[in-house]
């Protein structure tokens, strides 16, 4: 039987058909290029090769956009015609309870794969993508460091264990580990967006501008234009330059990086660009037209409703943009879902629905409503997925809450939290003065 790049039989006697697929296997590690494109020539080859269909079925499912749901259940269906082994079976059916909303399921079944086949490159992957829709921190961290023992330093693959090792790392605070390893997994492979990725996480939580800025400007000319990951750490870079203050590089570089495609369908994209215009939002920016244009774009997925955190960038867009009513929609749609069964259902009720209430609370003046819902959301908020650098835009919208309806003593508490976490932070600085002045008018009066 034929084994894949890293070692791990595979259900096909076609070597045009693996080097397609071992192609794919190296695009999908890279976030980079049409890893699909590649999986449907290797399914050319070799059309009853199961491994790529439910490498496809997990590629897929993990775009949390029910825009795929069609080739997402014909890959299900020609996968389970095919001919699997053990190992790509399980993948199959993780891929399967990811399609049915299972995705606590998908995600532990991804890891018993990986720790039983610690070669499955793919399967940790898979399931490391699903930690971070997750919010599980600790298995984030904990899974790649599992499946080093099977790697030795410079063989293939063992580079990007390391670079999610690093994420994983960092979201559960250890900066110093996380660093280490991020930087020898670029130095290893400088196209690995993941790995640069997560040494700017590490920057952005200790608000270190002047390690962060550089890294990701003299990283970039590796993981352009090709990566898919690419307007991902713009982003990163786009809120250093926030936090520095120097908003029209700011608008830079979403034009130019972030939401290069003003009428992309991309929800991944689309999050990340809701993200930034919402942060300028709070800090009294000028947008121009942009959150119409994004909008737009997030219309057709408005009322999907199958994961909370995609439907919470939706409300951002709509209420930068003073469509209440497509936020409604929206709210109406996740309180649905709200009653339903499965993991989103959970995360909307708990996480998702009172952090939308609280973002059109805000928008329409209810401060006081806002920092409430957020402040009794926040240390759970984990759990609807993203990373502490994503979910920071909660802490910040309770921040400007506090600060515009008057609550001074809580505004001084939420930004003296922050300084203390970022003490380099120009920008926790200036939220904390705010507050201060805010207490001090207070007090005068």
């Amino acid at each position: 039987m034929l084994k894949d790049r890293y070692g791990n039989p595979a259900s096909t006697n076609s070597q045009a058909t693996l080097d397609k697929y071992n192609e794919a296997l190296d695009l999908i590690r890279l976030y980079r290029g049409d890893p699909i494109a590649a999986l449907d020539a290797a399914l050319a080859e070799d059309p009853d090769f199961g491994g790529a269909w439910a490498a496809r079925a997990g590629l897929l499912v993990q775009q949390t956009d029910k825009a795929y749901a069609e080739e997402t259940a014909k890959s299900l269906r020609a996968g389970s015609a095919a001919n699997l082994n053990d190992r790509e079976r399980a993948h199959l059916k993780a891929a399967q309870d990811w399609a049915e909303g299972r995705y606590q399921d998908g995600t532990a079944r991804l890891a018993r794969i990986a720790q039983e086949n610690p070669r499955d490159l793919l399967a940790l992957q898979y399931a490391h993508v699903g930690c971070f829709f997750l919010g599980l921190q600790s298995e984030l961290r904990d899974w790649p460091l599992q499946a080093m023992r099977a790697f030795k330093p410079g063989e293939d693959g063992y580079s990007y264990i390391q670079g999610m090792a690093a994420f994983g790392l960092e979201e559960c605070g250890d900066y110093a580990r996380a660093d280490i390893y991020g930087r020898q997994a670029v130095e290893a492979d400088p196209r690995d967006g993941w790995a640069v990725h997560a040494v700017a996480h590490v920057n952005e939580m200790r608000g270190d501008l002047g390690a962060g800025i550089p890294w990701l400007a003299n990283n970039a000319q590796h993981w352009v234009p090709e990566s898919g990951f690419a307007y991902h750490n713009w982003w990163h870079l786009a809120l250093l330059y926030l936090d520095r203050g120097d908003v029209g590089q700011v608008l830079k570089l979403y034009d130019e990086k972030v939401r290069p495609y003003p009428d992309s369908q991309v929800i991944l994209e689309g999050i990340d660009a809701s993200a930034l215009l919402w942060r300028l939002h709070l800090e009294g920016v000028d947008v121009g037209d942009r959150f119409e244009t994004l909008a737009a774009a997030w219309q057709r997925a408005g009322e999907d409703a199958i994961y909370a955190f995609n439907d919470l960038h939706a409300i951002m867009a709509f209420l930068g943009a003073g469509r209440a009513v497509d936020a409604e929609r929206t709210l109406k749609a996740m309180r649905a879902a709200a009653a339903d069964s499965g993991d989103n259902a959970y995360m909307t009720r708990k996480i998702g629905l009172p952090l939308a209430e609280a973002f059109i609370a805000y928008e329409a003046g209810r401060y006081g409503e806002a920092v409430e819902k957020i402040a009794a959301t926040r240390g759970i908020a984990q759990r609807f997925g993203g990373s502490h650098a994503q979910r920071d835009v909660l802490t910040l919208t309770a921040i400007h809450a506090a600060l515009r309806g008057g609550f001074a003593a809580t505004a001084e508490a939420f930004a003296a939290e922050r300084l203390a976490h970022k003490p380099q932070s120009p920008w926790a600085g200036r939220l904390s003065r705010q507050a201060r002045e805010l207490s001090a008018k207070a007090r005068a009066a």
